[in-house]
């Protein structure tokens, strides 16, 4: 009999220990050092290094890992003696991607599957990237044909009408929320559907009137059995009253900075898979590989979802929670994408196939990927542009104690179906209204992440009072799992070769483009468009409007 060669696959997407613990490490403790380095990794993005290296210390402790702890405790003894905090930094840069993966976003990609770039796992997003998105461009044609449509307001005041452009005044939305309140009436329909707006495409800051105003695409939805609020027209998802503040809050001076998704395989059952695979694989043939699948499934049992920078059951944790884990099924080709988005197993070369024999891991993750937000001179107009949120890979080693090692790599398979999941992600959010919504929700987290930054909230003097982190608005409680099952599926192919492939986040880091001024385009015609998005005047009690389509 033709003996199979395996190649097994942990597609997985969370921050993991690269040395072997004790295996006597409870899983709490596991868990508790997991969540220390998910911290040193957003400190280390947010030029906190001392903080990443103090955190990696107190994780490596939890579980008993004495090298690396040695290792955290002289950086940080070096810099606490009065030397400069950069003279060991390349010990400091090298320990915090040995500790945190995937791998750090100033390594550039090479295209071929080369070193990455600094990110978390998952689904993330950050404060300190959101600037990285600006730069310079001449041609604001465009732009200026948007500015014709916002000159002046038309007469409709019923927000089930079709709109190419509707604006909304944040801070009139809120007074309005605010009355609502205090009068003890329930907040109605169209204003949680915040007018039946469903896309962020503008963003306009009023220095005189303190006045900050997002603008996009509206008209008449529909409520789903699932409670998805879905344009009649287009299917895409209508933005919410609870996302905005829920991401607000984040983004503010008391929020977190951040938010994130990861899914965790426990350390213990990855080290049991290990060991299974170890003394069976003899047994595995395109008979038994079925099988042998759902017993890997079975092994591996509920994986941790953890959420962070957000509340747990936010409708926000929900969605990030939701389109991560479709994208691990498309991945390991347990659903269907749009044509052109390829499962990792249709990507693998005969060569890759044949696999190393070793059971490694992959990771994908979903993250900012604006190509650019361009601006006004003046800082007070901005219109989205290119892509919102991006695919990233990288390959890990699995050791025999379930650790895994982050190798700053990525193979040529596992990198390309990250780069396709990318290219076709428009398409698959046209099929699929989770990927939509996953949309909004990155473009409502640019939105508030920039009205939070220094550069404008300096120019606005909108204090935030019912949806302030302490206001009286509450968004409503989701149901959203703390436990997710593992998925699994295999593929044989010619010659014998056996692939398995089990899926276990999403990352906004809105300072990788709040810090990254290439990707601000400058365009002059936003000016003109900004001084003309509040046509109905500060005066006026309404919260939206629609621009006028005359010429």
């Amino acid at each position: 009999m033709q003996r199979s060669s395996l190649s097994l696959i942990l597609a997985v997407v969370v921050c993991q220990i690269t040395v072997a613990a004790d295996n006597r490490v409870s899983d709490s403790a596991y868990l508790q050092s997991e969540n220390l380095k998910i911290q040193a990794r957003i400190s280390a993005e947010r030029g906190d290094f001392s903080g990443a290296v103090e955190q990696i210390l107190q994780a490596s402790e939890l579980v008993g890992d004495r090298t690396t702890a040695k290792k955290a405790r002289q950086a940080s003894e070096s810099q606490a003696a009065g030397g400069s905090p950069f003279a060991n930094f390349g010990e400091i840069i090298q320990l915090i991607q040995e500790q945190t993966a995937p791998p750090a976003r100033w390594i550039q990609t090479d295209g071929e599957g080369g070193a990455l770039s600094i990110s978390q796992q998952g689904v993330f997003l950050g404060s300190p990237a959101v600037m990285a998105t600006l730069a310079l461009m001449a041609d604001d044609t465009p732009l200026l044909r948007a500015a014709n449509l916002a000159r002046k307001a038309n007469h409709n005041t019923d927000p089930r009408t079709q709109s190419a452009l509707r604006l909304i005044s944040l801070p009139r939305l809120e007074a309005h929320v605010a009355e609502l309140l205090k009068q003890g009436h329930p907040v109605p329909e169209d204003v949680r559907t915040l007018a039946g707006v469903n896309k962020v495409e503008f963003l306009f800051v009023y220095p005189d009137t303190g006045d900050i105003v997002i603008g996009g695409p509206a008209g008449e939805w529909t409520r789903e059995s699932d409670g998805r609020y879905l344009n009649v027209d287009s299917g895409r998802p209508t933005l919410l009253l609870d996302d905005l503040v829920t991401l607000s809050r984040a983004f503010s001076p008391q929020g977190q900075g951040f938010f994130l998704c990861t899914i965790d395989p426990k350390k213990s059952q990855v080290a049991a898979v290990q060991e299974f695979v170890k003394a069976n694989r003899r047994t595995l043939s395109a008979t038994t590989a079925a099988a042998f699948t759902h017993q890997l499934e079975s092994m591996l049992g509920l994986q941790n979802v953890i959420v962070q920078g957000i509340a747990n059951d936010s409708r926000v944790a929900s969605v990030i929670v939701d389109a991560d884990y479709r994208m691990k099924e498309i991945g390991i080709g347990r659903r269907e994408g749009p044509e052109g988005m390829k499962s990792y197993f249709d990507l693998l070369t005969r060569s890759e196939q044949r696999g190393s024999g070793s059971m490694d891991a992959l990771r994908w993750w979903m993250a900012v990927g604006y190509e650019s937000i361009r601006t006004a001179a003046n800082h007070q107009a901005f219109q989205f542009s290119g892509r919102s949120i991006q695919c990233l890979s990288e390959d890990q080693i699995v050791g025999d104690h379930g650790e895994r090692t982050a190798t700053g790599k990525a193979s040529r398979a596992n990198a390309k179906f990250a780069e396709l999941f990318t290219r076709h992600l428009p398409e698959l959010a046209d099929m699929d209204p989770v990927f939509a919504d996953l949309q909004n929700v990155f473009d409502l987290a640019m939105a508030t992440a920039l009205i939070h930054s220094p550069r404008i909230a300096a120019q606005s003097n909108w204090n935030h009072s019912v949806f302030a982190n302490d206001g009286e608005f509450r968004t409503k409680s989701v149901e959203v799992p703390s436990e997710l099952m593992t998925a699994a599926h295999h593929r044989v192919y010619a010659g014998g070769s056996i692939v398995i492939q089990v899926a276990g986040g999403v990352r906004f880091d809105a300072g990788k483009i709040l810090n990254d001024n290439e990707r601000f385009v400058t365009d002059p015609g936003l000016t003109n468009r900004n001084q003309a998005a509040s046509p109905i005047g500060h005066r006026s009690d309404r919260w939206w409007w629609d621009a006028s389509s005359e010429r």
